[in-house]
């Protein structure tokens, strides 16, 4: 079993998303410096959404969501800030874990969990995914448009075709943690488009429109 340290979060990295985070409270500094000094390649941790609790304080997590996703490091960089050194860290969610506990032994001033990494079906082995994924892009484009929003076009392959449509809806993170914890094409796309149902009936019985996503990325202070 690996050991990988985590940023626990309020929020769900997928597959395949971008996460900008800035770093200034002690632990997470002294997990930047340890990633620094890691070849390239190498700079990796997990996210793992919290299921109790919240981000900041050293006591501050008292639950996690038991699936995760690797993310890969792809650019850093050190600033002064009011409050102190801060790190920019831009990272790329990469495949999924099973979070199996955490290392109490790893003696890390951030978390450190045990993981196990999850298989990843192949989409182009399930003849139900490119009918899934077709219906799904077709729902979500007309979603969009009872909201009165332009549908850009999605370009992910079939795997990854349920998380690029989460990332443009406004979701409560269990709802993202819900695809992410599907084991396959199949099911995270079924997930998806009843979350576009859902939310669908939401506007068309009670015309209520979803809050656009405060810009920018999560903080860690």
């Amino acid at each position: 079993m690996e050991t990988l340290p985590l940023f626990p979060l309020g929020t769900v990295l997928l597959p395949g998303a971008r996460l900008p985070l800035q770093l200034f409270e002690p632990r997470y500094l002294e997990l930047a410096r340890r990633l620094a000094e890691r070849a390239e390649e190498d700079r990796r941790f997990g996210v793992v959404l919290i299921r109790t609790g919240h981000e900041v304080g050293p006591e501050s997590v008292r639950d996690l969501q038991g699936t995760g996703c690797e993310a890969r490091v792809d650019a850093m960089a050190l600033a002064e800030g009011p409050v102190g050194t801060v790190v920019h860290l831009v990272a790329t969610g990469v495949r999924r874990f099973r979070l199996e506990g955490l290392d109490e032994t790893a003696g890390t001033p951030f978390t450190t969990g045990e993981v196990t990494w999850l298989d990843e079906p192949s989409a182009a082995d399930d003849p139900e995914v490119a009918a899934l994924a077709e219906r799904t892009l077709h729902e979500h484009a007309a979603y969009l448009e009872r909201l009165g929003a332009s549908a850009e076009p999605v370009e992910a392959p079939l795997g990854q075709v349920a998380y690029r449509v989460v990332e443009r809806m406004v979701l409560d993170p269990v709802d993202r943690q819900r695809v992410l914890d599907g084991g396959d094409a199949a099911t995270r796309l079924r997930t998806v488009l009843a979350l576009l149902r859902r939310e669908a009936a939401i506007v068309e019985t009670f015309g209520a429109l979803p809050s656009t996503p405060e810009p920018g990325g999560a903080s860690l202070n």
